[in-house]
């Protein structure tokens, strides 16, 4: 939680004009209108309660942009926007218009235990052997089907199956090295891959998920600079720099 009190309305305002200044050079009062879809004065009218909690800078005709501490802010209310829609979608499978709904009003009323806790449990999910894009394949159909006991047990069949083979794998390859899934530092320039999974923990770790580098997301690479630091890729329709320390965590695997 922010130590500034805030509405909800006034964070969606803050996190509007940072989605803008990521897309623009420059942010006027009638991109803020248009991008929430309400009147000029009533834009005028947050902005000068915006200014009084000096979270932004606005002269009248002038440019509107984000203060330090209206920056750090609205960094955070989108972060938690991305991370619990991704969670949605994902990992509950809701359907993407809704999911952008439901999480526009969860990162308002979410309390941060309850939020780094999902961030947490999508770390769990990542790491665990039975997460996975194949295990969020099963929880879908339980929610189109529910429990039957038939297809439990033949997933659980194969998951003993895979695991198994798995270790042959691994012991055999003394490592990843030679598994179906590669690094993505090593697709070239143009490539497609469906991310597998990403390791490490902690900090770095969650930035990546922050980034929205999750398994189950389609990456392309851009540009690897020419000593391979940094690589640029896309993903989710952004445009992401990430350095090659950073990029050794992320597997893949080419469609």
């Amino acid at each position: 939680m922010t130590e500034e009190v805030l509405s909800p309305t006034a964070e969606d305002y803050l996190e509007a004009i940072y989605n803008l200044e990521k897309d623009k050079k420059t942010v006027r009062v009638k991109d803020i209108a248009r991008c929430m879809n309400v009147k000029l004065p009533t834009v005028t009218s947050m902005l000068a309660a915006l200014i009084r909690k000096k979270m932004v800078r606005h002269e009248k005709y002038e440019y509107v942009e984000l203060t330090e501490k209206g920056h750090k802010v609205a960094q955070e209310v989108d972060r938690r926007h991305r991370i619990l829609k991704g969670f949605l979608i994902n990992i509950l499978k809701v359907d993407p218009v809704q999911a952008e709904d439901d999480a526009c009003k969860m990162e308002h009323a979410i309390s941060s235990v309850t939020f780094e806790k999902i961030v947490q449990f999508i770390e769990f999910i990542e790491m665990c052997p039975r997460g996975g894009a194949e295990w969020l394949g099963y929880f879908e159909q339980y929610c189109g089907g529910g429990y039957r006991k038939e297809e439990c047990l033949k997933h659980m069949s194969g998951f003993i199956d895979k695991c198994i083979r798995k270790m042959e794998e691994v012991k055999s390859t003394k490592g990843v090295k030679g598994m179906r899934d590669r690094q993505l530092k090593d697709l070239s320039p143009g490539e497609k891959a469906r991310i597998t999974r990403v390791t490490g923990r902690g900090s770095a770790h969650r930035r990546l998920l922050d980034m929205g580098i999750v398994p189950g997301s389609t990456v392309k690479m851009e540009r690897v600079a020419p000593l391979g630091d940094p690589i640029e890729v896309m993903i989710r329709g952004y445009h992401l720099s990430l350095r090659k320390e950073e990029a050794a965590h992320i597997f893949v695997e080419v469609s």
